[in-house]
């Protein structure tokens, strides 16, 4: 069955759906097809697919890596609630774009870079009025921003949405410093899982992540399927 995605179709100004392969039995899920402008097609598995009147424009693998919490990591004095220092919103942007400098809305050549920008500025916002997360981290030395994590917590497990390290500061630990901090919170919360998703592709990122003691819990193919009027 296509689910139509409501936020994602008003943001973007079309009609967007999204078709879970796994919930599908047969064809006759496809039949509505043709009342959207873009189809989000998800599968666990690799797959092939054709949909009349449709291109497969671009495709990404997802993983999501988990960790197990058993213990506090060291405190850094350096980061600090986004409702408990002075910080520049640009700078915040900054960060998000870099967090998603992997992300299929950014990759995918049909959305216009404009699109992808005030996707991630609307997602910092809503982050930090708390409807997309339950915090925001910010790194900071000497008033200066260089890294920020977003994460919330649903159902007694915890997910980062947002993590960012800038540019001229990276590889100086700083991002793992971010992690522990929302490892910090969270197990004082006695919440014992954090989940982490980014793109296979994003091959830094997956090796960062593997150093932090993270795991691979889930991989998601997903494929955009344009209209041929759409595109």
């Amino acid at each position: 069955m296509i689910v139509k995605l409501d936020w994602d179709s008003l943001f973007f100004e079309i009609k967007i759906g999204e078709l879970h392969l796994e919930e599908s039995k047969n064809k006759r899920s496809l039949i509505k097809a043709k009342s959207f402008d873009l189809l989000y097609v998800k599968s666990h598995k690799d797959f092939q697919l054709e949909i009349n009147g449709f291109n497969e424009e671009f495709a990404e693998t997802k993983v999501v890596f988990i960790k197990n919490l058993e213990k506090t990591q060291p405190i850094s004095n350096s980061i600090f609630s986004a409702n408990e220092t002075t910080y520049k919103i640009e700078e915040l942007y900054e960060l998000a774009y870099e967090s998603g400098k992997h992300s299929r809305f950014r990759l995918d050549n049909n959305f216009q870079e404009q699109q992808f920008k005030e996707l991630y500025r609307q997602w910092v916002d809503n982050s930090i009025l708390n409807i997309f997360a339950d915090d925001v981290l910010i790194y900071q030395e000497n008033n200066q921003t260089m890294g920020f994590v977003t994460y919330k917590v649903i159902n007694k497990v915890a997910k980062i949405g947002l993590i960012a390290v800038k540019s001229d500061f990276q590889g100086k630990g700083i991002g793992g410093k971010l992690l522990g901090h929302v490892e910090n919170l969270i197990f004082q919360k006695n919440i014992k899982e954090l989940l982490i998703p980014t793109q296979l592709s994003n091959e830094a990122a997956c090796s960062f992540y593997k150093k932090q003691n993270y795991q691979v819990h889930e991989t998601t193919f997903i494929k955009h399927y344009w209209k041929n009027d759409t595109i």
